[in-house]
């Protein structure tokens, strides 16, 4: 596949869905970069893996409204700082064990996520 194409795909996706489906992204964006640095064998694709996924779980992490969010958003963030706390550490140490505890948070996050706001029917 050509990853010019791919990636004009991407972004149309992006550009063309709601709020919470781009939520959705993030989660699956962050899930596939842990699982590449995990299966990566080389510590440049580790590094480069890693930091898209850190990117992404502080881009989740600063979109949230604190406000209005209260217990919800603070239990979010919690997690997210625990997410970065296990990215940080592989990607100093170059060692992918922290990524299981990463995975398991954004895997079950996501899974929340998508039952609660993108499959849910909408209002009347």
């Amino acid at each position: 596949m050509n990853p010019y194409a791919h990636s004009s795909y991407q972004a149309q996706a992006a550009e063309t869905a709601g709020p919470a489906q781009l939520v959705l992204m993030l989660y699956d964006g962050a899930l596939s970069a842990v699982a590449r640095a995990r299966q990566a064998r080389d510590v440049q694709t580790i590094h480069r893996e890693l930091v898209k996924a850190q990117d992404i779980v502080t881009e989740l992490s600063v979109t949230l409204d604190r406000e209005r969010g209260g217990q919800v958003a603070a239990g979010l963030a919690a997690l997210y700082d625990f997410c970065q706390d296990r990215l940080v550490t592989a990607n100093l140490r170059k060692d992918t064990t922290p990524l299981g505890d990463v995975s398991a948070v954004l895997s079950d996050l996501r899974e929340a996520w998508d039952e609660a706001c993108v499959q849910a029917p909408a209002g009347p």
